[in-house]
């Protein structure tokens, strides 16, 4: 378990509606004291890079981060040479989260189908990284070959979004953290935390923490609740990589592919703002970092935002690491400290109507 002073930084994460939309809430996020705003990019979604330079240029502490830059939408220098400008223009509070996108989308919507997307990505991130952390890029790689001197170092952590054991092992080899999405808090103990490990001690570097990624939704009525998650999870139950984590972590899709309620209470942080509190404060005790994202646009009211950002902001408000950010933290925390995890199964939405 964490100790008080290895508290998780809880962050909000959120599906960009529009672009002032988008830069409303995280200037929300930041009156209310939340410490971090993750900006949710569907490969065909509002570009993250460019809201995340909007979004810091209007706001002054609030870190904000992309979650996630589908890595294949672009070369890795540039990626690297967008991340300088946003470390320039608000300095220690960009953080850069990358992955895969939904190859599907790629290879239909961008009509570039992705072969070896594991190995891809991980040379991918590790040119990215490399190029940030020491201001040049000399590379020769099975999928890359570069050879650049950007304008300077960055200090920018890079993320890497994981589903699977061989991602989350790539993310303990190259990336400053890994980064969930919709994978049961047990998985992660009995799956992508080894995997890390493995990948962390072949490359002969501290394990990186898990940016550990949670729904929540706001309300008291568990059926209202209960089609929130639902509509929420769908995306994911009809996506055969989705279904096969799903069924590895002992929550298997039904033969009509719709999220089941035992997957929706993995899955999903739900109640008024008491429960949320207690809830996802015990959450932050088991977990490195929490991602606590929002439902599309489309499925959360203002007031839901509002009662969210108000639960997270209390829940930081004393974090006495909310202005350090995780590249800092992995270097100084004994990897046994962030191994030693209590497994903490998600107990989901309120039994109530």
């Amino acid at each position: 378990m964490t100790s008080d002073a290895q508290r998780a930084t809880i962050g909000i994460g959120f599906f960009p509606a529009s672009a002032p939309a988008a830069i409303d809430l995280v200037e929300r996020a930041e009156r209310a004291g939340v410490n971090t705003a993750w900006l949710v990019m569907p490969p065909l979604g509002h570009d993250t890079m460019t809201v995340a330079a909007a979004a810091l240029a209007r706001t002054a502490r609030i870190r904000v981060g992309t979650s996630i830059v589908p890595a294949f939408t672009r070369h890795p220098l540039n990626l690297a040479t967008q991340a300088i400008a946003l470390a320039e223009l608000a300095p220690g509070r960009f953080r850069l989260g990358v992955g895969t996108g939904n190859l599907a989308v790629m290879a239909n919507g961008f009509g570039t189908p992705i072969t070896r997307p594991v190995a891809r990505v991980r040379e991918y991130v590790d040119i990215v990284r490399t190029a940030l952390g020491t201001g040049e890029a000399r590379h020769a790689g099975e999928f890359h070959t570069v050879d650049a001197k950007l304008p300077h170092p960055a200090q920018v952590e890079v993320s890497l979004a994981a589903l699977g054991p061989r991602m989350f092992e790539s993310a303990g080899a190259v990336a400053d953290a890994a980064m969930s999405w919709n994978v049961p808090l047990d998985h992660l103990d009995t799956v992508a935390r080894p995997a890390i490990a493995r990948g962390a001690a072949a490359a002969n570097r501290p394990a990186p923490p898990i940016i550990t990624h949670v729904n929540v939704m706001a309300g008291t009525d568990r059926e209202e609740l209960l089609a929130a998650g639902r509509a929420a999870l769908l995306p994911f139950t009809q996506n055969a990589q989705y279904t096969a984590m799903f069924e590895a972590a002992g929550l298997p899709v039904g033969a009509d592919r719709e999220p089941t309620p035992a997957l929706i209470d993995a899955l999903v942080v739900g109640g008024d703002e008491a429960a949320m509190a207690e809830r996802l404060g015990e959450l932050a005790a088991t977990q490195d970092e929490l991602l606590v994202s929002l439902p599309w646009p489309a499925g959360v009211r203002r007031d839901q935002e509002d009662a969210v950002l108000r639960v997270l902001g209390a829940l930081g408000s004393g974090d006495q690491e909310s202005n350090r950010s995780v590249w800092t933290r992995v270097r100084e925390t004994p990897a046994a400290s962030r191994s030693a995890r209590t497994p903490s199964t998600n107990r989901g939405l309120p039994q109530m109507k």
